[in-house]
């Protein structure tokens, strides 16, 4: 959390000093959209939930495989102040992120005192995660590729779904009611670097190149993610911890 402060300080002190000293400059309007790969994380591969029903019980949710795979989709607009030589232009803006479901699996495995572990059910459920980003952008126009660094923060939505159970066996004991889907509000950040191929579709009579094409990398922090309870049966909510991402994609901006 230290580091995300920091991380967060610096951002907005350069949110706030980068536009008096940019406007001094030429610069242009954008929008763009991209479209990539999401690999994902939660911090918790062994969440657990403990309470007392006669004997103290353990209920834990391993998971199969903390590598978690969807696409991911969004839009982006704002203002890019323009340098040159060696200077990068600073593009400030916001963007709008969705990803599609990941697919969570795992075990349910029960410890009541003092008998030993059993597994229960096999588990699933849906994740999906949205974002709203305030950017900063810097690029290095160098050429046709430009290379670029860019930065982010703001709100996440991270919504828990579909939850199903099955027994291990075709005698086990009936499931409980399935965890109400859940949608977690957090604080999200991301960080990232690519290149851009710079180019116009139609002649420009300033010379200045106004579409590009980047490929990009970045990680983003989504913040915690959790199931809702299964009712008054079992009033207990399944925290999952953070979601963490990495994400590769292409993007398309226009610069006006």
């Amino acid at each position: 959390m230290d580091s995300f402060a920091l991380l967060l300080r610096r951002f907005l002190f350069l949110l706030c000093i980068m536009p008096s000293v940019a406007f001094s400059f030429d610069g242009h309007p954008y929008i763009g959209g991209s479209l990539g790969a999401s690999i994902g994380k939660m911090e918790r591969t062994y969440p657990q939930i403990s309470y007392f029903s006669g004997t103290m019980i353990l209920d834990s949710y391993p998971i199969n495989n903390n590598h978690l795979s969807t696409v991911i989709g969004g839009i982006n607009g704002g203002y890019e102040f323009l340098e040159s030589q060696w200077r990068p232009a600073i593009a400030l803006g916001l963007g709008a992120y969705q990803s599609g479901q990941y697919s969570i699996t795992g075990t349910v495995v029960e410890t009541a005192t003092p008998d030993p572990s059993s597994t229960l059910y096999n588990y699933k459920y849906d994740l999906d995660s949205r974002r709203i980003m305030a950017e900063i952008q810097l690029t290095w126009l160098l050429g046709t590729f430009s290379p670029f660094i860019n930065l982010g923060v703001g709100p996440s939505w991270n919504r828990t779904s579909s939850y199903t159970e099955s027994s291990v066996n075709s005698t086990g004991v009936t499931p409980l009611s399935p965890f109400q889907s859940r949608t977690s509000a957090n604080i999200a950040y991301q960080a990232g670097l690519g290149v851009s191929c710079v180019f116009n579709i139609m002649k420009s009579q300033t010379g200045f190149k106004h579409e590009r094409f980047s490929l990009g990398y970045q990680y983003v922090d989504l913040g915690q993610a959790s199931l809702g309870t299964r009712g008054s049966a079992y009033p207990y909510q399944l925290n999952s911890g953070r979601l963490t991402t990495y994400e590769v994609f292409l993007s398309y901006t226009h610069l006006f």
